[in-house]
């Protein structure tokens, strides 16, 4: 039952990221505060280039955490997951860096708690899948 409510939150975190996707593609509106602009990089790279960054961070996490969760249910192999979870990990914390007022604030919060959580996991506490009964 553990193994599913970590792929369920693994999951739910992943698709998350598309809410970036959709704000960049204005085809929603999830925090009117933000309109495509990143604290770093609008000034230097100008809006196409920001938004083919944010694009690109928050496909990489949907998709590597959407997998992630795939491996700790056994559907895909488990040595796809020390690269998928550090992975997405990253390119959702560089998204949060980077585009901070993308998302509302206790999305962010969330977002970072997931995060950092599953780099300690795989990196201090070295958790596998595998580590759970089956």
């Amino acid at each position: 039952m553990l193994r599913y409510g970590i792929a369920l939150v693994l999951l739910a975190h992943g698709i998350g990221h598309s809410i970036g996707i959709i704000q960049t593609l204005k085809l929603a509106t999830i925090n009117p505060e933000w309109h495509g602009d990143s604290w770093l990089l609008s000034g230097a790279g100008g809006t196409t280039l920001t938004s083919v960054v944010g694009i690109v961070l928050w496909s990489a996490a949907l998709a590597g955490f959407v997998l992630a969760a795939g491996v700790v249910v056994g559907w895909l192999p488990a040595e796809w997951w020390r690269p998928l979870a550090i992975g997405a990990s990253l390119c959702s914390l560089a998204g949060i860096l980077l585009f901070p007022a993308a998302f509302p604030i206790t999305s962010t919060v969330a977002a970072l708690v997931v995060d950092l959580i599953v780099l300690g996991a795989v990196l201090l506490a070295e958790w596998a899948p595998s580590d759970l009964a089956a």
